[in-house]
């Protein structure tokens, strides 16, 4: 009877990484952490004249042969090794090395915090933020360690955010959805902090972020021109700059088309973030309008009131108008298709990019970004039957 022996299982070269770890790694940044690794080995003489071949290298910084081959070729383009001769083995040069500098370079650590939109899921978008980050930073030196936290309450979490800092020792923080008290803790714990979208208050962070005040007006603009002023905003748990702000647009936008703006059919509004919540929120401005048109601020919030209004025995877009400040890749699973916004991520990211590639950003507090989303006129949106 033959026995099959089982193979050794190589060790995971991330390991290291959090296990709230979301999405893929850049394979670039294995490769990158190869070559670091490689090039520390032999300035530091791990190796005499020769250096291990391909496999054993690849065993040892557990890594693929295929990964450690692109290393390899990297530190032989500096001139630090050669593989010529009979046997093919990698040599080498003493002399290079020790006249090269920087060549050995440190990784730099980006941490990276989200707000969990459920029990263990990312915020919405936080995935494509991440995925943009690692392809842009990792060929320049990054890694990115990568948090779920519960701070959309906007709650300070001074302990746990200490705790994470002291395990990864970033460079620098970007929290997704940031809050007044993570930047607060930013300020006290002098940690340099960015934002990806969020609310400041009077708390000075770099922030970069789609503007849902710039997509608030635009959506009132095309449902104002439709003859909509019936519109309703339900608005659950915002922070209150945020909330204060999308009030004065809906308002601005109604008074200058000679329209009333009352409070519980246009701005509803409630303290707690929970389905039960935000329905409430709906049945105070059916019963103070009933609404013509609604806008939503997040993805689920649309489909909730599409929930809601189907329940109802209301039509879209033949009774109700709906629009989304938010954008989600189910929209073409849906009929009618939703009218929506769709996010510049890939602008966004490299926005940060540069922002974190500068080391005079790190403390320039005037730093806005504010980008504006698509608009995507789907079918959900007609004139109202009044």
């Amino acid at each position: 009877m033959q026995v099959t022996r089982k193979r050794k299982k190589r060790a995971n070269p991330m390991a290291n990484l959090s296990q709230h770890l979301a999405g893929p790694v850049e394979k670039d940044s294995r490769v990158l952490q190869a070559e670091i690794a490689l090039r520390r080995n032999l300035r530091a003489g791990s190796w005499e004249k020769y250096m291990p071949g391909i496999r054993t290298l690849a065993n040892s910084f557990g890594v693929s042969p295929a990964t450690m081959v692109k290393a390899v070729e990297r530190v032989r383009g500096d001139g630090w090794i050669s593989n010529e001769g009979a046997r093919c083995r990698f040599s080498i040069h003493r002399d290079v090395i020790l006249k090269s500098k920087g060549k050995e370079q440190v990784l730099r650590t980006l941490l990276l915090l989200a707000p969990k939109s459920g029990r263990n899921e990312p915020a919405r978008g936080t995935s494509q933020i991440l995925l943009y980050l690692w392809e842009m930073l990792a060929p320049h030196g990054w890694s990115i360690r990568f948090h779920l936290d519960d701070y959309a309450s906007g709650k300070r979490r001074q302990k746990q955010w200490d705790e994470l800092v002291e395990m990864e020792k970033p460079q620098a923080v970007l929290a997704v959805l940031g809050t007044p008290a993570m930047a607060a803790w930013a300020r006290d714990a002098k940690i340099p902090i960015f934002f990806c979208g969020g609310a400041l208050e009077d708390f000075p962070v770099p922030i970069a972020g789609i503007s849902t005040g710039m997509m608030l007006e635009e959506a009132l603009d095309h449902l104002i021109s439709l003859g909509h002023h019936k519109i309703t905003l339900p608005l659950c748990q915002r922070a209150k700059s945020f909330s204060t702000s999308l009030k004065k647009s809906m308002s601005h936008r109604l008074i200058q088309a000679n329209y009333d703006f009352i409070s519980e059919l246009n701005t509803p509004t409630s303290d707690e973030n929970t389905p039960a919540a935000f329905r409430m929120c709906l049945d105070r401005a059916f019963a103070a309008g009933p609404p013509t048109a609604i806008v939503c601020v997040e993805w689920r919030e649309f489909m909730a009131t599409l929930c809601y209004v189907k329940d109802k025995g209301l039509r879209v877009p033949q009774d109700i108008s709906l629009v989304s400040l938010s954008f989600d890749h189910t929209v073409d699973w849906l009929s009618p298709s939703p009218t929506c916004f769709q996010y510049p991520i890939e602008k966004l990211a490299a926005t940060l990019c540069d922002w974190l590639e500068d080391m005079s950003t790190y403390y320039n507090y005037n730093l806005n970004a504010q980008l504006r989303g698509i608009w995507v006129k789907g079918e959900t949106i007609a004139a109202p039957r009044d």
